[in-house]
């Protein structure tokens, strides 16, 4: 919890890729990237509860008591992060803030998911405090030159399940050690 707010943490990890089959089981220095967005999940001070988003049996099985079940619908090249999200908060309601952690971001460390939980935190609370709605109150992680990284996505679970727009949150800088996002089988030995 940060400020008596709750934290759902979702981490998506879809059974197929056409790049990289199978990489969310895939090892990267030592664990796989499931174990490692596991990891920071547990190690994040503000989540209370972790789901891993899945249709796969064997991330099922790696997610143990983590796993949510993904209906095949939602297990697609188009689906995107937004709609396994709100997936994930109709199956698992009642969070004020929900955050999206990629399997596909090992250097990440907690500290990151910890900044951007902070950053989306201290928005929704002074909007709230003098009644502002901005459009949406949230954080997501960028690279050193500004690019969307792929690594954390924080939400206020009511602005998002009303309306989207990732452009307008706030953003937490990365340094480009800890921004890289596991597409490619070389990506693997950076």
């Amino acid at each position: 919890m940060i400020g008596g707010k709750s934290v759902l943490a979702v981490i998506p990890a879809r059974g197929t890729s056409k790049r990289l089959p199978g990489k969310n089981l895939m090892k990267y220095r030592g664990k796989t990237l499931l174990q490692w967005a596991i990891r920071h999940a547990e190690m994040c001070r503000y989540v209370d509860r972790i789901v891993v988003s899945t249709e796969n049996p064997m991330i099922a099985k790696a997610a143990g008591i983590y796993h949510l079940p993904r209906p095949a619908f939602l297990s697609t090249d188009a689906t995107s992060g937004e709609a396994v999200l709100a997936h994930a908060l109709y199956c698992v309601p009642g969070f004020d803030y929900a955050v999206l952690l990629q399997p596909t971001s090992p250097n990440r460390v907690p500290e990151d998911i910890n900044a951007c939980i902070e950053i989306a935190h201290r928005y929704h609370s002074t909007a709230e405090k003098y009644e502002v709605r901005p459009s949406m109150h949230g954080c997501i992680s960028v690279n050193e030159e500004g690019r969307r990284n792929g690594a954390v996505y924080v939400a206020a679970t009511e602005e998002f399940l009303a309306w989207l727009s990732w452009e307008k949150c706030n953003q937490y800088k990365m340094p480009n050690s800890r921004s890289l996002d596991i597409d490619h089988l070389i990506d693997f030995e950076k």
